[in-house]
């Protein structure tokens, strides 16, 4: 697998095609390559994974933002096709975006993810070592995407400190003991299934955990972690040095 820089309108135009293709949309709601060209050359990150045969199984996308002072980037889009899932692809193109993030002087990135997908909370949390900050409700709006299931898109806020020790273990592969947390949120082991089987049962547990997370919120907590066995977010005090 190789990841690098998209560098051709035929990589931006394979990216589109990639949107379509994970994530079933429209064309309303696709990025295209004048978009994805125009903020690759103010200062932001399109990166590809290359498959040994050469084929583009994944990209991540990243623009420059402004927010609390401070200049970092927020990452818009990671998709990897079907057929290249639990290969860590994903993965690989996280962490290649934070050296390409670092390599530009950048050392924080922030995206959204949906609180209700169990995986890409342990992958957020737990693998790359982010923290939660904020629940946007319906963040999009509703989409075309039938991944989305028709329902308000909420969203969580991830903050990524590429410098902190935590982060810094992590991109070694060192695994570090999780900070103590009194306050826990389950959500669904199988968020998919729930909405297929019983979509008036997840559209009350939507709005069950939008109301605790945002309390926890509240309270000056973040969400620091994923207990998989649970199924659980798991909430603390935000660290000193976090500021958005």
């Amino acid at each position: 697998m190789l990841i690098r820089e998209a560098v051709s309108h035929e990589d931006l135009d394979e990216i589109t095609r990639i949107q379509r293709e994970v994530w079933n949309l429209e064309d309303i709601d696709i990025v295209g390559r004048i978009h994805l060209k125009a903020s690759q050359h103010a200062g932001g990150s399109v990166l590809i994974a290359l498959t040994d045969d050469g084929a583009i199984g994944g990209f991540s996308y990243a623009f420059p933002a402004f927010g609390g002072g401070r200049l970092f980037w927020h990452s818009d889009m990671l998709a990897v096709r079907p057929r290249f899932r639990s290969t860590g692809m994903g993965q690989r193109l996280k962490w290649a975006q934070r050296e390409h993030a670092l390599g530009r002087g950048v050392d924080r990135i922030t995206w959204t993810f949906d609180p209700m997908q169990a995986a890409n909370a342990h992958l957020n949390l737990e693998l790359l070592g982010a923290i939660a900050t904020e629940y946007l409700i319906d963040f999009y709006g509703v989409t075309t995407s039938a991944l989305h299931h028709g329902l308000p898109t909420d969203r969580l806020l991830a903050c990524w400190d590429l410098k902190s020790p935590r982060v810094d273990a992590l991109s070694r592969e060192e695994r570090q003991s999780r900070p103590s947390s009194d306050t826990k949120v389950r959500i669904p082991v199988a968020w998919n299934e729930l909405v297929r089987t019983a979509p008036d049962q997840a559209r009350t547990e939507q709005q069950r955990i939008a109301r605790e997370l945002r309390a926890g919120f509240s309270r000056g907590l973040v969400i620091s972690g994923f207990d998989k066995p649970s199924s659980s977010y798991l909430l603390r005090p935000a660290p000193g040095s976090l500021s958005l």
